[in-house]
């Protein structure tokens, strides 16, 4: 009975890490996911999209990834009307619709998701990734990988609240993005560690001096020592948001790089030549 319980726990655990990746991926790929993607979403769970109304039924749902789309549609549909509607969702249960309303509010101007992604980082990354050693007396194979599975996972929502954290001003999540940047053992949790920096380097550098902050040396360690292809491209994508001067340092590493093919390589290259163009044109 044991053996079927751990089966069933390990398969639940394996679902819910799925639909972490999946929407994280969609999110990050599409940035801000179309209203056609969204309607066809809600649509074909059977809520209607007509109204606002229609659309603040779906956020009821007991399905997290519906919540999740109809706040979504909602934002794009009303905008700031939504933001009551948004403000309720910081207290849902997901951690996915939590960290997505408060994104939508600070889109919106409203800051009203600071606290609760605060707590929501504290909790999910109490050691801001420190790994915690696990019970000596735990030897059984499976459970010492549901541990690291959990863990792993936690540290995912963590990264979640630190990226909307840095969107909202709040530097927070910095030591955690820069341990998971380096040394996550996902490509999920690299990849959103990459997207915290970024957002984070964007502050001025004066404050981040002062703060003993330096994403741009974290991504750079990234872009010299990253073997896993999707995490550098992720990084690659990512530099557009840099300024020119960070885009070349970040590039320029990653053409170095043995681990990218000679297409990738003829494709930094190709950006380099832009951005030195670019800047040459800038100079009086």
């Amino acid at each position: 009975m044991k053996a079927f319980c751990r089966k069933i726990w390990s398969f639940l655990i394996a679902l819910i890490l799925c639909n972490f990746v999946l929407l994280t991926v969609y999110s990050n790929a599409k940035g801000t996911i179309p209203e056609m993607d969204l309607v066809e979403f809600l649509q074909s769970r059977g809520y209607k999209t007509d109204t606002p109304e229609q659309i603040i039924e779906a956020t009821k749902s007991q399905s997290y990834p519906i919540r999740y789309m109809a706040l979504v549609l909602l934002t794009q549909r009303i905008e700031k009307k939504a933001i009551p509607t948004l403000k309720e969702a910081l207290d849902d249960s997901k951690m996915e619709v939590r960290w997505r309303a408060a994104h939508l509010l600070g889109t919106l101007g409203n800051k009203s998701g600071l606290e609760r992604m605060r707590r929501d980082l504290k909790e999910y990354a109490p050691n801001n990734g420190v790994k915690i050693p696990l019970d000596p007396n735990i030897t059984n194979v499976h459970e010492i990988k549901m541990h690291e599975r959990k863990t792993n996972l936690n540290h995912g929502y963590a990264l979640y609240a630190a990226k909307v954290l840095a969107e909202l001003g709040d530097r927070s999540g910095y030591e955690l993005a820069a341990r998971m940047a380096i040394h996550g053992p996902e490509i999920y949790l690299r990849t959103r560690a990459i997207d915290v920096l970024v957002k984070i380097s964007k502050t001025n550098k004066e404050i981040l001096s002062k703060e003993s902050k330096y994403p741009e040396k974290i991504l750079l360690e990234v872009a010299e020592s990253e073997e896993n292809l999707l995490v550098i491209k992720s990084l690659m994508t990512s530099t557009w948001s840099l300024d020119v001067e960070t885009q070349a340092r970040v590039l320029e590493k990653i053409a170095n790089s043995p681990y990218i093919s000679d297409d990738i390589r003829e494709e930094i290259e190709s950006r380099l030549e832009r951005i030195h163009a670019k800047t040459k044109k800038i100079e009086p």
